[in-house]
């Protein structure tokens, strides 16, 4: 930023009075008009979420604090969130912005795309259960369309990862339901941000010291700067979050024949400087939040994860395995795009044989593209692989997996250590050092999933 200075200071002297006359962009009207927003929190499920509620209060502080009229609805039932949308829709007619932002639980059914407020039955969700019991995406879509807003931005941080473990939504074999949101295209005139890519679960926590969602995090954020377009808004949203989640989670945007210029923050609230790298924002009172903790690598410039938001991710993935019938296609299109998860749900269902078919080397394709990424949960996985496989440069090369993942946090791979010191007949000591180190591991993860549990969050 430092050397921005000089040069701005350099134009202004070569233009001279003509800055003063400049004319302001046609996206930046000196006086915006109305703007109004409809912020909604759902956590109450019987299995709660940790940070919808935040999420929708610290959006509703921020938004106000840009000159927004919003709306606040917290732990709300179909009916109750229809009826605000359909009010919310004549509310903002002819509005400069309308802004919904949702924070909670959806899933999709077939190709469209649901929300799923209280009351739904979150432990066995088919297709017709998640369109019986949840609001369509497109009917929100549409409420905003009818506003006739010059900006209508429906903002979807939902499809929540159930942090607490619980069980992800156990959908019954036959049915088309899904995690995620189908890959589907905003209607003309409204711009929706999702908080993950297709099929994907949004993560619910990613710091003890953050009360927000990373997807919200990085939101509040990036709303920090003033004069940001909102397709640049957008954009940083999606790398902070990438960053956040070591690309894990992956936000999209789809904007349905609406300009990307459009300015959410123009400087009508208490806009800061853009954060250095590596601080993120908490969103609840202007504070920042550090990103989590990370241990110091036993190689210089590894990646070290959490290990208990490790075990999170893998819970996940080992659902998405299970899931009957075995969700291939969906997951092949999302590992084109380079989703860790599909990358490695897929590689090791179908190469260890888990998801019912048994594909060795396509599994092991799948697994290298994400063990190429530093993804310890692929790489343990691969190692297992290679470690079947049993020749002599197999177990070498699965040896540097696992320690490359051990290192990285991933306590499971401590274990897969000690089977491959037995196998490789290495001494007694060198196997009993690796089961205990999977054991101490295992112990930290749990210790640090109660911290971030039970620990109050700083405000």
């Amino acid at each position: 930023m430092h050397r921005l200075i000089p040069l701005f200071f350099s134009l202004l002297f070569l233009l001279g009075s003509n800055v003063a006359h400049a004319a302001v962009p046609a996206t930046m009207p000196a006086v915006p008009g109305k703007r109004i927003a409809l912020v909604i929190g759902n956590a109450a499920y019987p299995q709660p979420l940790l940070n919808p509620v935040n999420d929708a209060r610290a959006m509703a502080e921020r938004l106000r604090r840009l000159g927004f009229e919003v709306l606040l609805r917290t732990d709300i039932n179909a009916a109750q969130l229809q009826k605000a949308s359909a009010e919310f829709s004549t509310q903002a007619r002819g509005a400069d912005i309308a802004l919904v932002f949702y924070a909670g639980h959806g899933a999709q059914a077939g190709e469209a795309n649901y929300v799923l407020p209280l009351g739904a039955n979150m432990t066995a969700l088919s297709a017709s259960a998640i369109a019986a019991q949840g609001v369509s995406v497109a009917s929100l879509a549409g409420d905003l369309q009818r506003t006739g807003a010059r900006g209508a931005v429906l903002i979807l941080d939902a499809c929540r990862q159930e942090y607490t473990r619980g069980g992800p939504m156990a959908v019954p074999g036959g049915n088309a339901a899904s995690h995620g949101f189908a890959d589907t295209a905003a209607p003309r005139g409204v711009v929706i941000a999702y908080s993950a890519g297709p099929g994907a679960l949004a993560r619910d926590f990613w710091s003890p010291d953050s009360r927000n969602s990373p997807y919200t995090s990085a939101l509040l954020d990036a709303l920090d700067a003033p004069g940001l377009p909102m397709g640049e808004v957008f954009s940083q949203v999606a790398a902070r979050v990438a960053a956040m989640t070591h690309d894990v989670q992956k936000p999209r945007v789809s904007f349905g024949e609406t300009s990307a210029r459009l300015v959410l923050n123009m400087g009508s609230g208490k806009g800061v400087s853009p954060p250095s790298a590596g601080v993120l924002a908490s969103g609840n009172s202007g504070m920042r939040a550090p990103a989590p903790a990370m241990e110091k690598p036993a190689v210089p410039g590894a990646k070290v994860w959490p290990g208990n938001v490790l075990q999170d991710i893998n819970y996940e993935i080992r659902m998405q395995i299970a899931a009957r019938p075995f969700p291939r296609q969906q997951l092949e299109k999302r590992a084109r795009g380079g989703d860790l998860v599909a990358l490695t749900a897929l590689g090791y269902g179908i190469g260890g044989g888990d998801a019912g078919v048994k594909q060795p080397k396509a599994g092991m394709q799948w697994l290298e593209k994400a063990a190429a990424k530093d993804f310890p949960i692929a790489q343990t996985y691969l190692a297992e692989l290679l470690m079947v496989k049993g020749d002599p440069a197999s177990l070498k090369r699965a040896g540097v997996l696992l320690d490359a993942a051990s290192q990285a946090g991933y306590s499971p791979a401590h274990a897969y250590k000690f089977d491959l010191a037995r196998r490789t007949g290495a001494p007694p000591q060198d196997a009993a050092r690796h089961l205990q180190d999977a054991f101490m591991g295992l112990m930290k993860d749990y210790q640090g999933a109660a911290k971030d549990l039970m620990q109050p969050p700083k405000k």
